[in-house]
């Protein structure tokens, strides 16, 4: 199993303003602050501020995600499964995510994936900004989530798109990439 990382220096935030006379300072209706900012807190933005009480204390501990073997599925055994099943439901209650190891899937597109994951973010903001989730969809690009949080908004960036398993078209993801982000990223699709 490789160690995966998505690279985060080229990450960006991006507020989408909440008022017209905002909005009206801006070319393009987006205040982006690249990651790499000086401490600034003064001249932070309110919204990314968020209660004391809500923030997790830093450590200098590595996290260690649960890891989940799925292999133990291959024999049958109900209790090893039951295991299984029980760290899942622990960790999507105290973390939101987990690891899955000895699934059998080839590497080479899993590496692939991460490549991509990290060209797409690696993108220029002009970009990105192609594939600015509109307000209401699921699918797009998000620098704040400015359409889903209005008091405070996390610091990510999220790329979001749609997968309709009934009545697929094989090329359904590749269109889409095509659609938002030009010819040159088909192949992140």
């Amino acid at each position: 199993m490789s160690p995966h990382l998505i690279e985060l220096s080229a990450s960006t935030l991006v507020l989408y303003p909440t008022s017209q006379s905002e909005e009206s300072k801006k070319e393009n209706g987006v205040l982006a602050l690249e990651s790499n900012f000086p401490q600034m807190k003064g001249e932070m933005p309110k919204e990314f501020f968020w209660p004391f009480g809500d923030l997790i204390k830093a450590t200098e501990e590595e996290l260690k995600e649960p890891l989940v073997d799925i292999g133990i599925m291959e024999n049958g055994d109900e209790k090893a499964i039951a295991n299984a099943a029980e760290l899942v439901r622990h960790a999507c209650l105290k973390h939101g995510f987990f690891q899955v190891i000895n699934h059998g899937v080839n590497q080479d597109p899993i590496d692939a994936a991460y490549h991509e994951t990290n060209t797409l973010f690696k993108l220029p903001m002009s970009k990105k900004l192609t594939a600015k989730r509109k307000p209401g969809a699921l699918s797009g690009y998000s620098g704040a989530h400015a359409d889903h949080f209005s008091s405070k908004l996390p610091w990510k960036e999220t790329f979001s798109f749609l997968f309709h398993h009934q009545g697929f078209s094989n090329s359904q993801i590749v269109d889409y990439f095509e659609s938002v982000l030009g010819q040159d990223l088909q192949h992140t699709g």
